[in-house]
């Protein structure tokens, strides 16, 4: 996490860890490094204290679960197409026996379902430390924070900012108060 005595860049504020963890993810979709990405504010120091780590967890496996269900089923329907594509192909070029188009068919569907379900795990799990805090059960809102000095990175995370539509989005320079006072969201 980031140093708490420099100010973010830029920080969001959010109704919920729910619309932060959007957030963060929208930061990471758009190339902001996980390490530049933070939770701030009284919300988001509740989350760092659970009580019980149960709830949390069982969230955390039902958010993914779906998400790599759905992408281990799209990806073995993309597998099973292009390897029955494959194996009609291969059986109508060599002559060889029926059984290689069922061999290849099963195991399309199979590398497929493989391979929709890391990437459905790599889209759907935040980079950011900060990223497993959203499913806290900590109410009220929260700020996430950017700390980049370089301007590209501040632009494109303004913009992934502001199409994760934040309650309240500001830009801070060095030496000015963090939102919500000296302290920090």
């Amino acid at each position: 996490m980031p140093t708490a005595r420099r100010a973010p860049a830029l920080a969001a504020r959010f109704a919920d860890l729910v619309g932060a963890r959007d957030a963060i993810k929208a930061l990471e979709n758009a190339g902001i490094d996980g390490d530049e990405i933070a939770l701030l504010g009284p919300a988001a120091e509740r989350a760092r204290r659970p009580v019980n780590p149960k709830p949390t967890d069982r969230r955390v496996v039902l958010y993914l679960a779906g998400r790599v269900l759905r992408g281990a089923l799209i990806g073995a329907a993309i597998g099973l197409v292009v390897a029955t594509l494959v194996g009609v192909v291969v059986l109508l070029v060599t002559d060889l026996a029926a059984g290689l188009l069922v061999a290849c068919v099963l195991g399309g569907a199979f590398l497929g379902a493989t391979v929709g379900a890391f990437v459905s795990v790599e889209r759907s799990v935040g980079l950011a430390d900060d990223w497993a805090l959203t499913f806290e059960e900590a109410t009220g809102p929260v700020w996430v924070g950017v700390y980049t000095s370089d301007a590209s990175d501040r632009a494109r995370a303004r913009q992934a900012l502001e199409r994760a539509h934040p309650l309240e989005l500001r830009a801070l320079t060095s030496g000015s108060a963090m939102p919500d006072g000296p302290g920090g969201p």
